[in-house]
Formats: structure tokens, sequence, C-alpha cells
């Protein structure tokens, strides 16, 4: 059951797309079967990489965190994703902090394994590379947002980007989106301060925008947002057609939504 499970990771994600069956096979006998419990850290920044892990349930998130505190989410993996982001180099440590979200299970594969199977079959460090590739334009979108764009512009693309990405489509045409977090995670997340962030989501909710449930979010009119994004000059388009990474689950019905 345990290999059946992880096989069905390893064959969804982006990172195994170019190996044979048998090496798929192979590294879903170096899996075993994890679970941590919500808060759980599962590694810190700059430990030294012991386990590649891969996601069948729950959540985690990758994040970074100043002394004093203050913490900024890099990612939130989705179930069916692998992290964390991974490179063949003469030292591997992890970057960012990583901790469950929720109660998860996760099968994890130890380094020294995961080597192994890429020494014997280098198509893996080449599904490794063009992953890596892939995330440019994300990487360059979020670094633009963070330093030239205003929190309003920060959010609009955020929630845009939680719609792409985990979000379900309502006959009415409204989306909804599960799990959308209080305003000190997504402050944590767009790199603005919680007062400021319940504000602009305030005055969203006003004007029939966005509809905050209990146990997720209503975009009501997203095109309001993409408005807010485009008058800007950033590029949304671009951004949300991009490599999504571990924010996207595989399994994730598309919503049909488009900019």
């Amino acid at each position: 059951m345990m290999k059946s499970q992880a096989l069905d990771l390893i064959n969804c994600w982006s990172w195994f797309q170019f190996l044979p069956d048998d090496a798929k096979s192979k590294l879903a006998e170096q899996c075993r079967l994890t679970t941590a419990d919500k808060g759980e850290v599962l590694y810190r920044h700059n430990d030294e990489v012991t386990y590649i892990y891969g996601l069948i349930s729950g959540g985690v998130r990758i994040y970074v965190a100043s002394a004093d505190g203050a913490e900024m989410t890099l990612e939130e993996v989705a179930a069916g994703a692998w992290f964390p982001h991974f490179l063949h180099q003469q030292t591997h440590t992890y970057y960012g902090n990583c901790a469950a979200t929720n109660t998860s299970t996760l099968v994890a594969i130890p380094k020294k394994d995961f080597l192994n199977i890429g020494e014997e079959w280098p198509q893996l460090f080449r599904g490794l590379y063009n992953e890596f590739v892939a995330r440019g334009p994300i990487t360059i979108g979020r670094m633009e947002l963070l330093t030239l764009h205003s929190l309003n512009v920060r959010m609009a693309v955020y929630l845009l980007r939680l719609l792409v990405t985990r979000g379900s489509s309502r006959t009415d045409g409204s989306y909804y989106i599960e799990s959308f977090g209080g305003q000190t995670e997504i402050a944590n997340r767009v790199g603005g301060a919680r007062q400021r962030v319940n504000s602009i989501l305030k005055e969203w909710e006003r004007n029939a925008i966005i509809s905050i449930e209990r146990n997720g979010l209503l975009l009501i009119d997203p095109n309001h947002l993409v408005e807010v994004a485009s008058k800007s000059g950033f590029d949304l388009e671009s951004y949300l057609a991009a490599w999504q990474g571990g924010w996207k689950s595989p399994f994730h019905k598309d919503t049909g939504f488009s900019v």
C-alpha cells in the first residue's frame, strides 16, 4: 500500500517525468510513510538535508523567520507535491523552515537513497533542473511585488494565485478558496502589517468583492482584483501562468478562471 502511494506521488510530479518505470519503482521502495502533527517542524533553515518529502495529505508551509520572530511564507505545499526544492550540490542544506499546517501524511526518502537513484538514472537530475528553471518567473515576480508594489496589489495577486492553485468555481460565477488563513497568516505571506491587511479585506468585503466565510474565502468579483493588479503594471498573466510549485496540487481540478 505504501509503495503504491509513493508511486502515485512520483508519477504526478515533474521531478520524475524523465525516469523510466523501473527507476520510479525503485525510488518508491526507498520511501517510508510518516506523519506530522499540526505545528510540527520537519526541518529548520540551514539544517543538513536528511530527507526529501512527498505530501500525501494535509499541508505544510516553508518559511523564513527573522531574529525578532517575524515570518514570511515562501511556499504552501499542497497534496501531491514534493519538497524541498532540490539541486545536486557539494553540500546540501535546507533553505527555510518547514512546519505542518495541519495533521499531514507524507512519504520520506533519505537523501542518500534519493541521490543514489540519480547516480543510476541521471534523468532525475534533468527533472530537478527543469523545475528549478521553471521557477524563474515566480521568483522574479515575487521580488517585484515585495519591492515595487503596494500592499493592495500584493494582496490582490496573492488571492488570485490562491484562486488558480486551490480555488473551486461556483455556479453563480464566484470562486471559493478553502483554508484561507487568518489575518496574521496573510500578512506573513504578503509582507504587510496585520492591521493594514485587515483594513483592505474589510474594504473589499464592504464593496462585495470578497466574502470572508467561516472556513474559507468567497471571491465574488475576481475581475476587480485583476484590475487592481493590472493597473499597477504588474504582469499578472505571466505570473499566474508560470510554475506554481507545491502551491498547486497535481490533483487540483482547474477552475477555468483566466486573466
